[in-house]
């Protein structure tokens, strides 16, 4: 850090974890990540699916690692048993212990999904959860909101500042609770506009913008002028 010109933080909440643990005072900016949209990519449904699903299901994708909180989708899925709730993500020990030994009627989990799959998943699920207690950015919500679906998040370090007024937000994560917000954030998305507003949210996090905002940086760095 003594030979840093200037660090970039990929949040607000990262950049201000860098003054606070590594006791940075020098140059620092915030260039927020893009996120990857999935809407025009091919679609392959996931083992056991129809093409077009009929059924509601809730989606979540990571890699399962405590710090992701999967154990407060489980404990959700326990609670609403109406509801179907598929876990997706890299076949991590994690994820593999949850689905060996977590036995739920309505509760499936797939490991090692590819980006078709993973489409199909975000373009038919009916809401989205990402209950993660620490982020620095969180990439699948907003891969989520490029389909116009309604993410729900955890209120914890990155994710009110990268979800916005587009996503509703866990307080709390025992099963009423997150049953109630998610209740009321799918009954919210049938207002007019919704879907509209959250697919422009996630339009804000483009990598063309991000990789102009880190060329503009470079070069001021270098002492060139603006390109």
């Amino acid at each position: 850090m003594r030979r840093t010109d200037m660090v970039v933080a990929i949040s607000h909440h990262t950049a201000a974890d860098v003054k606070r643990h590594l006791g940075w005072s020098g140059p620092l900016e915030v260039i927020h990540n893009g996120a990857r949209s999935f809407v025009a990519a091919p679609r392959r449904p996931l083992p056991g699916w129809d093409e077009r699903p009929t059924a509601p299901f809730l989606f979540h994708l990571s890699r399962m690692s405590p710090s992701k909180n999967p154990q407060a989708i489980i404990g959700l899925a326990r609670a609403w048993p109406e509801m179907t709730f598929v876990l997706c993500g890299p076949p991590s020990d994690d994820a593999k212990q949850l689905r060996d030994t977590v036995k739920l009627p309505n509760l499936q989990f797939h490991l090692g999904i590819d980006d078709a799959q993973k489409a199909w998943a975000y373009a038919h699920c009916t809401g989205f959860l990402f209950p993660s207690l620490t982020e620095g950015f969180g990439l699948p919500p907003i891969e989520a909101m490029h389909f116009g679906k309604p993410v729900f998040l955890a209120r914890r370090t990155c994710l009110p500042e990268i979800g916005g007024d587009a996503a509703d937000y866990f307080d709390a994560f025992d099963a009423a609770a997150m049953k109630r917000v998610v209740e009321q954030g799918l009954a919210r998305y049938g207002e007019p506009g919704r879907a509209d507003a959250i697919r422009a949210h996630a339009a804000q996090f483009d990598w063309d913008r991000a990789a102009a905002a880190y060329l503009a940086l470079y070069r001021r760095l270098l002492g060139l002028p603006p390109g």
